[in-house]
């Protein structure tokens, strides 16, 4: 039987869930939807996996276990959402690691007219015209490599268990969140960096904020756009997003002598561990916890704000950050 902070902790964990359930109501039936979202999801996905399977464990649930290759997978696979919790050194070795990987593959593979007139290496994503993926964050994100042709059989075998957790937490007589493919119009673009893209600021930089742009607005346009329901994962994805930016901003400036400002006044661990790990019951009392609210009373108890008055504040840093990057690339 479930106390009354962990019968929270689950609903949030319920929520995730149908939240996975909807991606893949979306790769099968949504039109309009032609993007790399899927891999953009993978750190969030990995969050709810992992965290999902160790509270139920914990809290006696007989819900799905991993086996030993899952569980290595997804410890992998949910640190990915921690990608800014790199230094900016360790964060630019990984990126350009996977670029030039990239742009060896395409090289190597280029057909007669690409030969001529040029070839393309990174593809980006975009939601109503605006960039909000791109497939070098995607293999960051992806513990195998991408350009292996084992890798996606191999993610999809490991995908099992997902589904079986989603079966297990999520009450499957629901709809999947709604969701609008009619007015959004999600696609994708292939370029060639640096000598044919999008960016005015043609460097490793340049790529690098390219990339901050692409995470930010895979959440703030395409998650808050795409998604037509208030969802508790508009704000927890970006939250979690912003809890690491906060470091990372400054050791960019420092690395590169930019001026780059980000408000940390919405940093708080205790939050972010809750959305990380589903736990509530260090951080909050059963007095505190408002069914009523999207996450449970959460940012009332660390801010003394309901969700929507927290969420933007939120999303206006995050959209100032945007603006800053925007005009240094564009």
């Amino acid at each position: 039987m479930l106390n009354k902070l962990q019968k929270a902790g689950f609903e949030l964990m319920q929520s995730d869930a149908r939240f996975v359930y909807t991606i893949i109501d979306i790769f099968e039936n949504a039109k309009n939807i032609d993007s790399n979202y899927m891999s953009m999801c993978l750190p969030y996905l990995g969050v709810f996996a992992d965290g999902a399977e160790q509270w139920c464990k914990k809290v006696g649930l007989d819900a799905p276990r991993f086996n030993d290759e899952e569980k290595q997978f997804y410890v992998k696979l949910r640190q990915a959402h921690k990608i800014y919790d790199l230094s900016f050194v360790e964060y630019e070795k990984l990126l350009f690691e996977k670029f030039n990987r990239s742009n060896e593959y395409f090289y190597n593979n280029r057909s007669l007219l690409e030969k001529v007139i040029g070839y393309y290496n990174v593809g980006a994503d975009y939601c109503n015209g605006v960039v909000c993926g791109n497939t070098i964050l995607c293999a960051m994100y992806n513990p195998f490599n991408s350009f292996q042709e084992e890798a996606g059989p191999k993610i999809k075998d490991l995908s099992v268990i997902t589904g079986k957790l989603v079966g297990y937490i999520c009450d499957m007589k629901l709809d999947p969140f709604k969701y609008d493919d009619i007015n959004n119009v999600v696609t994708y673009k292939d370029y060639h960096f640096y000598k044919n893209c999008p960016i005015k600021l043609k460097s490793d930089l340049g790529f690098v904020l390219f990339s901050v742009l692409c995470s930010i607005n895979f959440i703030t346009v395409f998650i808050e756009t795409y998604f037509v329901e208030e969802i508790p994962q508009k704000f927890k994805f970006a939250y979690l997003q912003y809890y690491y930016l906060c470091n990372f901003i400054d050791e960019l400036n420092d690395k590169n002598n930019t001026h780059f400002k980000i408000d940390k006044k919405l940093k708080k661990r205790n939050l972010r561990n809750c959305f990380a790990h589903y736990g509530l019951g260090q951080y909050m009392r059963e007095s505190e916890i408002d069914n009523n609210d999207i996450l449970k009373g959460l940012t009332k108890k660390t801010f003394g704000l309901d969700y929507y008055s927290c969420k933007k504040e939120l999303y206006g840093i995050l959209d100032n950050l945007k603006k800053q990057i925007e005009e240094k690339i564009f």
